[in-house]
């Protein structure tokens, strides 16, 4: 192998990514840490002095090795096959490409020739290596090797039942065998569903019993997408294995069931929510992941413009009345709720909460959930609560007239009160507190602001294109004909799976209620009056709001189009 005869480190600084400083500081703590064994490029990237690509570009200077980026490369359906699993994974080396007698691996450590020399015998190719990220080629393993698992698990559970068997006895198997291990295929190919859910970043797993054949489908970014169809003599054993799991009847097939599940995976407690309904298959099951996935509780990753933001923190830094965050199911409501509650937990703070179900644990918080079935409604839940010295109470959802009324008084009465409404917009939501009932001054005097709240999804950073507005989309967008401006669209990446969109941002409008609109109110003026009064006192429409973000390049024009369509 040709090497140069320049160290990383000075290779690093001659590409100008590190300064000479950054380097001798690296070097003494490698000095100091000398039993950790870490090598000056691990150092570097740990300290965030260098990307982990800004590193694998100098060690292909020094090595001359070809570097290559993973996330811009297709690869074949049989790659998965060519090396070993655990070989690939302990030498953390993915195939890329098999041309002859040539195999072409990815791996993060060119210098590793053993193992290098052993993928090289068990293939009974030669083969040549090529540079990639470690964080990249262990994000490639997981999706070459973890559907390939549950397909395998599929086909051995499958295999091993042997004769045909009626589906009574299957059910009947499975449900005495769910409690046995994790040895058997069904739990493996469960768990393996579940791990490549929380990999890919799912909001909902859905398990389809289809005629000929069982269907599960992933809603990734607000969008469904097929994970997988395998055969449909799985579905009363998958069925069997989740509701146990669920804590549910596993007998009873005839009526819906809800249940839930903790799920640990890589150190970290997942929540999730699941909902059973029977259907002309078989029982259909959704499985919500309630837990927040690669997302801090913090106001700032919400997605708030400045200007937003600062009315947030004045709305949670109140001592009494109503915040209401409105928005669609699936819109990140409960997430902007938690966020709220997090921001103002103190240890003189009794904070309590009413939900249906319990969508994220909160260590200093008391969560009660509902039992409609014991008479535990949102309404007996929060007389109770009440009666128990609370400073701020979450409400999961205001569903009735008897619950707002009781969340009014309770705001009136010197409670700071944070709950969810399902209405589109942010005045909107006044009328549909009237409509439950409750008297116009009431709602006037209770509330302190409303924060409306959608979704969109977010260009992928790796593969989003530049390209010039036409007219048209400047007209929509109110850009000047003559301004030189930029805007980004959708093109589609192994990083994004080429969907274009990696992620969703949150887009707002926040009516903050002031003495104008509280008069507007009492008045009886409608949506529209009260819309027109808060945007002429400062409120920001979340038309305007997703505007910013498509000129900030964060989403599509296409975007702006499906969000606010249906506000014109």
């Amino acid at each position: 192998m040709r090497v140069s005869n320049l160290k990383i480190g000075q290779i690093l600084i001659n590409e100008g990514d590190i300064t000479e400083e950054q380097l001798q500081a690296v070097l003494a703590k490698q000095k100091e840490e000398a039993h950790r064994g870490k090598r000056i490029a691990d150092l570097l990237i740990e300290e965030k002095y260098v990307t982990e690509q800004q590193v694998c570009k100098a060690l292909e200077k020094q090595l001359l090795i070809p570097y290559v980026d993973l996330d811009s490369l297709q690869l074949p359906e049989d790659v998965g096959s060519m090396i070993p699993e655990e070989m690939a994974t302990s030498n953390l080396v993915v195939p890329i490409e098999k041309e002859g007698r040539f195999l072409t691996v990815a791996i993060a450590d060119p210098l590793n020739y053993q193992g290098l020399k052993d993928i090289s015998i068990a293939t009974k190719m030669k083969v040549k290596a090529v540079i990639a990220e470690k964080s990249k080629i262990e994000a490639k393993l997981r999706e070459l090797y973890a559907a390939q698992k549950a397909l395998d698990d599929a086909k051995e559970f499958l295999e091993s039942k042997g004769g045909a068997k009626t589906q009574a006895q299957i059910e009947a198997e499975e449900a005495a065998k769910s409690a046995n291990g994790d040895d058997q295929p069904i739990i493996r190919f469960v768990n393996n569903m579940i791990e490549e859910a929380i990999r890919t970043k799912t909001s909902d797993i859905h398990i389809e019993p289809m005629e000929k054949c069982l269907r599960i489908r992933f809603r990734i970014d607000g969008h469904l997408q097929i994970y997988m169809e395998t055969a449909a003599e799985l579905i009363p054993s998958v069925t069997s294995r989740i509701k146990f799991i669920g804590n549910m009847n596993i007998a009873e097939k005839r009526i819906p069931q809800d249940g839930r599940i903790n799920y640990r995976v890589g150190g970290k407690e997942i929540d999730f929510r699941i909902s059973v309904l029977p259907s002309l298959f078989g029982e259909k099951i959704v499985m919500r992941i309630t837990t927040s996935l690669g997302m801090e509780l913090k106001k700032e990753n919400i997605g708030f413009l400045p200007e937003n933001l600062k009315k947030f923190d004045h709305l949670v830094k109140s001592n009494r009345g109503i915040i209401l965050v409105t928005g669609a199911t699936g819109s990140g409501k409960s997430t902007t709720l938690y966020t709220a509650l997090h921001e103002v937990m103190a240890e003189d703070i009794n904070i309590i909460t009413v939900e249906d179900p319990v969508e994220m644990i909160c260590p200093g918080i008391t969560q009660v959930q509902t039992n409609e079935k014991a008479g535990l409604t949102f309404a007996a839940a929060l007389r109770s609560i009440l009666r128990q010295d609370p400073d701020i109470i979450m409400l999961g959802e205001i569903r009735d007239g008897e619950t707002a009324g009781i969340a009014v008084q309770a705001a009136i009465t010197g409670h700071l009160v944070l709950s969810t409404l399902h209405t589109y917009d942010a005045p909107s939501s006044v009328a549909r507190l009237v409509d439950m009932g409750i008297e116009p001054y009431m709602v006037s005097s209770a509330l302190l602001g409303i924060i409306a709240q959608k979704l969109a999804r977010r260009l992928c950073t790796e593969c989003k294109e530049a390209y010039t507005p036409d007219q048209n989309e400047r007209i929509a967008l109110n850009i000047p004909q003559d301004e030189q401006i930029t805007l980004y669209r959708k093109r589609g990446c192994e990083r994004c799976n080429k969907k274009g969109y990696r992620g969703r941002i949150a887009v707002h409008e926040v009516m903050m209620l002031t003495t104008t609109l509280k008069r507007a109110i009492t008045e009886g003026k409608s949506t529209d009056e009260l819309r027109d009064q808060a945007i002429a006192e400062g409120m920001i429409p979340m038309k305007e709001n997703v505007r910013r973000d498509v000129i900030a390049g964060l989403t599509s024009y296409e975007e702006f189009v499906d969000m606010t369509i249906s506000n014109d």
